[in-house]
């Protein structure tokens, strides 16, 4: 199932883009869940990165969208972003924030249906079901729910948005399980590229948690990161983004790795440039 959250203050704009996703699941059988939230306030407040795709109005009362998709960008720098506006001229401040397209208003079918193949396509790559056995029962889990993977003496930890999934195993398996945009950062950890918060010289850091990075693993680590940042920008568009550390710079990927700055600073200033 693909999770879409719409936020939208209009009854009105919110129902028709509703009615045009339900046909086309419809027509491709495939499962999309929606929920609308008529205020970017209260959506932003409840984010947890449990959503593949966030259909966003830019003209919204109170917090209009470009704010809120910097806050979101703040939380969660991969989730697929499209902008719904009345006038195509807006939907070029998406750039800033890695909107990674829009629909013009009023939203028809046929233009959403234009639309959805690339999104589905990205959200498909990293999230198809992994399997977990613990003692009791076998678990499907979808990657992007998973925040981090932990091991100690055989006994492995998978950190969900929803709690702790306890098994057994090698991490290897796990690794191997795993889409790319897992990395393993040390010799008991794996973690989910879409939830580094930041980085410095010798730690990844997520929502609540720190994990060391170990030093053989780094270059690969952020080159990892910096690719995984790229691909959520919409098509043609490569920025930089930065962690804490000393200045570096990698081939593999179009990005400057430069210091003293927060991961999620990367979009604004480098779009200016």
């Amino acid at each position: 199932m693909f999770r879409i959250a719409i936020v939208e203050d209009r009854p009105n704009d919110a129902e028709r883009l509703q009615v045009a996703l339900s046909q086309y699941a419809q027509d491709k059988q495939i499962e999309i869940s929606c929920t609308v939230w008529e205020s970017a306030e209260a959506f932003l407040d409840q984010y947890k990165h449990q959503y593949e795709i966030i259909f966003m109005d830019i003209r919204l009362p109170g917090m209009d969208g470009m704010r809120a998709a910097r806050h979101l960008r703040e939380m969660d720098h991969t989730v697929l972003l499209v902008f719904l506006t009345t006038l195509a001229q807006y939907a070029v401040e998406g750039y800033e924030v890695e909107a990674i397209d829009y629909i013009i208003k009023p939203i028809t079918y046929a233009s959403l249906r234009l639309k959805m193949p690339r999104l589905l396509r990205r959200c498909s790559v990293d999230d198809q079901e992994i399997i977990i056995q613990n003692t009791e029962q076998s678990i499907k889990l979808r990657p992007s729910e998973l925040m981090y993977v932990e091991i100690f003496d055989h006994h492995m930890q998978f950190m969900t948005q929803n709690g702790v999934i306890r098994s057994s195993g090698t991490l290897k398996e796990v690794e191997d399980a795993l889409p790319e945009n897992f990395f393993r950062v040390n010799n008991q950890t794996i973690v989910n590229l879409r939830f580094v918060k930041n980085v410095d010289k010798e730690n990844v850091i997520l929502e609540d948690r720190e994990f060391s990075l170990s030093r053989r693993r780094r270059k690969g680590f952020l080159e990892a990161l910096c690719s995984r940042y790229n691909d959520s920008l919409p098509a043609g568009k490569k920025t930089a983004f930065t962690v804490t550390g000393k200045e570096e710079e990698f081939s593999q990927a179009d990005c400057i790795i430069s210091d003293a700055k927060l991961l999620q600073q990367k979009a604004a200033e480098a779009a200016l440039q």
